[in-house]
């Protein structure tokens, strides 16, 4: 070794300021130093502790570059955070046995959920299996935090209990205490430790063994803070071993001493000053990286962030220290700190999404150029991911995916929804739409014909509770699957039915059972034909991890009581949210999005640290359900502001780069919001030192805001669509209609065309709630079923008969038992009277003709025949002979007004079929001397019945209704005749099923819009 390093006098402590590419230049020294031995080996025989598992692949990944083409020989690299003493240097030797393997988390998770369990079932108020596990994830969070802390007893905590603490807190005392004595030896027990106190003890036995025998071979901690009490004591080891070394990320040199000593908890410094403290070494003692000088641009730029973070106590010195830096640094040091970093403000989030995907997107057009996006804000992080998408480009984004949101995940999670609720439909064919669903068959076959059948067959009210009211939707007349696919479909819905049966038990089960029942379902469901479905399920896009995820549950969970179904999903879903995936490959080499922490030692072109909100990052405290501020302090743990000083020297490190873009967005969820701490203070120094120049100087990048917002932006302005006017050929339009569609017809031309000409049908959503119309449909089914068992003669229970019917037709809605006996009690208002005004038709001779029976009539037209077809609800003889055309309405009825002006025509055009045509089943052509609507509602009013006849003959009203359709129907026989969308202004409706395909919603409101017709 030369002089330049592992020569010069201990303590040995060096800096790589943040400007500085910090994985570069320790390879880039490293290798010069040891090649100049000529020993090819001597790399492999140094050790180099780095701070996270990210850190240490990234130096792995650095000496692999540097080597070129050539054969790269790495030294041993280590993750603190991750310790395992069966690696050197841990192993061979006496700290391989130091203390037990560490308990996994998940399994940490369920024995600190059993003792939570426990204590609230003790407590009477049960919080359910997934609730605890949630709890337990803050528990064990804190367990970690006594460790790194290396708090080793409650005994202050629990002298200080006071009957001014609120009961939650005291029963967290209380309830700490139990755990601080039960832990340990069900630990014990279990031969197992606890992960981050294990940590701590081997870190804190390898400074002992250091310090007793000190390795004759180079050590080397890389860019670690001291934040942890025991990493703080082995990078003291460390720098005064014969061949050791510290490198510190980011030291503040230039801090004036007065700063220095004010250091608060938050200020990004304060855990290298701790370091420096408590291994007596002062600041000046503290080397450069050799090899690597800081540019005077880059040293300003240090200078101006540290500045802005200075100490709050101190903060009164800032005019003085703006003097001192241009004195010491020349005038333009302001000026030339400000040169390349950009504070970039956006109305919202989604906008500084865009904004960041477009820094991303004009780094790729600089040849070699690379860019980091630093955030906690993991929203704003899978925005800009999906932004990346517009430009064709994957980035890889460290914190991954959630594994509820990869295909595995998903599929897993559908499987219990389907359990939970065979019936819903909602639930199945989300199971059905996954790429995973098979159920022995070939999947694109199958895909095909579920798809086809939800289209067709399940839309609209739920069929029922189970899977197989599902199936028997397969023969229903509304079906028009081709006979293979029903057939196909039965199969493998009947195949899904024994395949769940055995998750469909109602007793509680073990955990285990549970989970291993879940992993056979998922297997079968997926097989596809001959393809194993184990293979196409764990292989799959996040199956290695849920294989893990189950396999834990299976191994791991008998400390946990029995379950539910329910609660098993929760214990799932809990499990599952934490998981996440990393990024497959195809991500773009040169882009990258990092969280805080991964983005430690990461460097790179272009720097955007985005989502520089308070609250954001740093992030907010939140609430600690064990530990109040107070009670941290007490038992000796590090103050919140001590985890907002770390986030601040990750901010400080960044900022102080070449090429820098911070973003924030100044609204979020329509209410205004903070900027960070840090900008806040950045732009009251520069306001301070450049005045509104400087602030003018900061805002330089506020352009790309535009350049953002012109992504989505078209270059013509706005224009309102225009209301649709299609004119298709004559041969392309309906020859025949519906008595009722001709009502749609005269108010909303374009709704017949969009149904008929264009062959478009509405679909209702799945799984929707019975509403009007299933009530006005069950109604009629009712009266239709009763009236045919009345047509001789009412019974003396036709009361208790029409109740009955009703609770039979209500429940084929699906319409749920607590809505239904509300609907019966109604009902039983409208048969009362149903049973009195049928009593007194028959009493003034009146006889029920038809029921429920269909006609037509074939018209002639320009373009030739042309039919209309209906349904008549009842027609009754009266006792004058002639005709009485009925129809029952659950809702208003028409008025005479609406009918008269042919807006309504139904009634009227019943009653000419029977007059001109004879058209009705079991009717001849006969005279009609009534047309009534019978309105039942069972409200206020029960029932009423009203004829539209009473001014005008039903024969007249008749007549002039077909006259009127005549005209109509030869107006469209006119090619040039367009199918408006809803001309009539005053029978418009306020929705339509087809208003979004005739655009309604941009052309109705627009200026100079007339209406159309009267």
């Amino acid at each position: 070794m030369t002089a330049r390093l592992f020569d010069t006098p201990n303590p040995r402590v060096f800096n790589i300021p943040p400007s500085t590419d910090f994985l570069s230049a320790v390879v880039e020294t490293l290798r010069a130093e040891l090649e100049s031995e000529r020993d090819p080996d001597a790399l492999t025989k140094c050790l180099i502790l780095v701070p996270t598992r990210r850190a240490a692949k990234a130096l792995g990944d650095a000496f692999a570059l540097s080597a070129g083409s050539g054969v790269a020989l790495l030294p041993m690299i280590r993750p603190l955070g991750d310790i395992d003493v069966d690696d050197p240097p841990f192993e061979p030797g006496e700290l391989a046995g130091i203390a037990p393997p560490a308990v996994s988390r998940t399994r940490r998770l369920f024995e600190l959920s059993r003792l939570i369990l426990a204590k609230e079932t003790a407590l009477g108020r049960p919080i359910g299996t997934p609730g605890a596990l949630a709890l337990a994830r803050t528990l064990a969070e804190l367990l970690d935090d006594l460790a790194d802390e290396s708090v080793t007893s409650l005994e202050p905590l629990r002298s200080a209990i006071s009957d001014h603490l609120p009961e939650d807190r005291r029963e967290a005392i209380e309830f700490l205490s139990i755990v601080e004595q039960i832990w340990p030896g069900r630990l014990a027990e279990l031969g197992l430790s606890d992960p981050s106190a294990r940590r701590s003890l081997v870190l804190n036995a390898l400074s002992d063994r250091w310090l007793k025998h000190p390795p004759q071979t180079p050590v080397m901690v890389l860019g670690s803070t001291g934040s942890i009490p025991a990493v703080r004591r082995l990078m003291g080891v460390v720098s005064r071993l014969p061949q050791g070394a510290v490198v510190l990320p980011g030291l503040d040199w230039d801090a004036d001493d007065h700063a220095w000593d004010s250091l608060d908890d938050g200020h990004p410094q304060w855990a290298m000053r701790d370091y420096l403290r408590e291994n007596e070494t002062a600041r000046s003692e503290v080397q450069p990286w050799p090899g690597h000088a800081e540019a005077a641009s880059a040293r300003a730029r240090r200078r101006l962030v540290a500045e802005a973070l200075r100490p709050a106590e101190v903060t009164d010195e800032w005019l003085a220290r703006v003097d001192h830096l241009r004195q010491a640094n020349g005038a333009a040091f302001f000026d030339d700190a400000l040169d390349g970093l950009s504070l970039v403000e956006c109305p919202d989030p989604l906008s500084e999404a865009k904004l960041c995907a477009l820094l991303f997107r004009e780094v790729l057009e600089h040849e070699g150029k690379t860019a980091i996006l630093v955030t906690p804000d993991r929203s704003l992080a899978r925005r800009v991911s999906v932004e990346m998408q517009r430009f064709g480009v994957r980035v890889d984004d460290s914190g991954g995916t959630a594994l509820p949101e990869t295909l595995a995940g998903a599929f897993l999670d559908r499987l219990l929804d389907v359990v939970d609720d065979p019936g819903s439909v909602v639930a199945q064919t989300a199971l059905w739409s996954s790429p995973l669903y098979a159920m022995g068959q070939a999947r694109g076959e199958v895909h095909s014909a579920l798809q086809k059948f939800e289209a067709d067959g399940l839309r609209g009210v739920r069929p029922g509770p189970r899977l197989a009211d599902i199936i028997a939707r397969l023969d229903h007349e509304r079906s028009e699957l081709f006979e293979a696919d029903r057939e196909l479909v039965r199969g493998v819905l009947n195949a899904q039915i024994e395949a769940q049966s055995d998750m469909l038990a109602d007793e509680a089960r073990s955990v285990a059972d549970w989970a291993r029942h879940h992993a056979m379902l998922a297997e079968a469901v997926a097989r596809d034909g001959e393809q194993d479905g184990a293979l196409r399920l764990w292989r799959s896009e996040g199956g290695e991890i849920a294989a893990r995820v189950l396999s834990e549950l299976m191994t791991e969970s008998e400390v946990l009581p029995e379950l539910s179904l329910p609660e098993y999903t929760g214990v799932f879903r809990e499990l599952c949210s934490a998981q996440r995936i990393p990024p497959a490959t195809g991500v773009h080499p040169r882009l990258q999005i990092l969280g805080p922490m991964e983005a430690r030692l990461a460097s790179a072109d272009r720097v955007i640290l985005a989502g520089l909100n308070e609250g954001i990052w740093p992030t907010g405290a939140g609430a600690d359900p064990w530990m109040s501020r107070g009670m941290r302090q007490e038992v000796g743990m590090g103050a919140a502001e001590k985890r907002y000083g770390l986030a601040a020297h990750d901010f400080a490190q960044m900022a102080a780069a070449g090429e820098v873009f911070m973003t924030r967005a100044t609204r979020a969820d329509g209410a205004p919001t903070v900027a960070s701490r840090w900008i806040w203070r950045l732009k009251t120094l520069v306001q301070g030192a450049l005045g509104e120049a400087g602030e003018k100087r900061l805002a330089g990048a506020a352009h790309y805001v535009g350049y953002a917002s012109a992504l989505d932006r078209c270059d013509a302005p706005p224009r309102p669509a225009v209301s649709p006017a299609p004119t298709p050929p004559v041969a392309a339009r309906p020859r025949g209609l519906s008595i009722t569609e001709i009502r749609t017809w005269v108010r909303d031309p374009y709704a017949i065309y969009a149904r008929h000409v264009l062959g478009l049908r509405p679909l209702d959503p799945p799984d929707m709630a019975p509403g009007p119309r299933e009530r006005g449909t069950a109604l009629h089914a009712v009266l239709e079923t009763a009236m045919e068992m009345w047509r001789k003669a009412l019974p003396g229970d036709a009361i208790s008969q029409l109740l009955d019917l009703a609770a039979q037709e209500l429940r084929k809605t699906g319409i749920c038992e607590q809505a239904l006996d509300i609907e019966l009690r109604r009902f039983a208002r409208a048969a009362e009277w149903i049973v009195q005004w049928e009593t007194q038709r028959r009493a003034d001779g009146h006889a029920i003709a038809a029921i429920e029976t269909r006609g037509r009539i074939t018209l002639d037209a320009p373009a030739g025949e042309w039919t209309l077809r209906g349904r008549a609800d009842r027609i009754d003889r009266r006792a004058d002979g002639g005709l009485d055309v009925i129809d029952y309405k659950s809702g208003n009825p028409p008025t005479a007004k609406m009918i008269n002006a042919g807006f309504d025509p139904q009634l009227p055009l019943t009653a000419a079929i029977i007059e001109q045509a004879g058209g009705f089943e079991g009717l001849g052509q006969e005279a009609v001397n009534a047309l009534s609507y019978v309105k039942i509602s069972g409200g206020s009013e029960a029932g009423r019945a009203t004829r539209i006849d009473g001014k005008t003959p039903a024969s007249d009203m008749a007549s002039k209704a077909l006259d009127d359709l005549c005209d109509w129907i030869a107006r469209f026989d006119d090619e040039a005749e367009a199918y408006l969308s809803q001309p009539r202004r005053q029978y418009r409706n306020d929705y339509g099923d087809y208003d979004h395909l005739a655009r309604r919603g941009e052309w109705a409101i627009a200026p100079g819009e007339d209406g159309g017709e009267n």
